[in-house]
């Protein structure tokens, strides 16, 4: 199971690359981040892999644990579904 990533585990963006509207569409890494980036990417299981790769899914998910971070949650009633 992977562990909780801390402040040194973040990647070192040198520069971002921004669009005509400001949005960052690129990160320049140096080729040292490049290896560590491989290596974080390595610990998130094949089986969790497709969460990263679907950004609907994704936001879904971020969504849903702030809201439940947050104590909005409710119990699910496997027969309405």
């Amino acid at each position: 199971m992977p562990t909780a990533l801390n402040e040194n585990d973040l990647i070192r963006v040198k520069q971002y690359i921004t669009d005509k509207k400001g949005h960052k569409v690129a990160a320049v890494i140096g080729i040292d981040e490049l290896n560590r980036l491989e290596i974080l990417l390595d610990t998130i299981p094949p089986d969790e892999r497709w969460l990263y790769k679907n950004k609907a899914a994704l936001k879904s998910v971020h969504i849903g644990l702030k809201e439940a971070a947050e104590g909005k949650i409710s119990k699910l009633n496997l027969n309405e579904l």
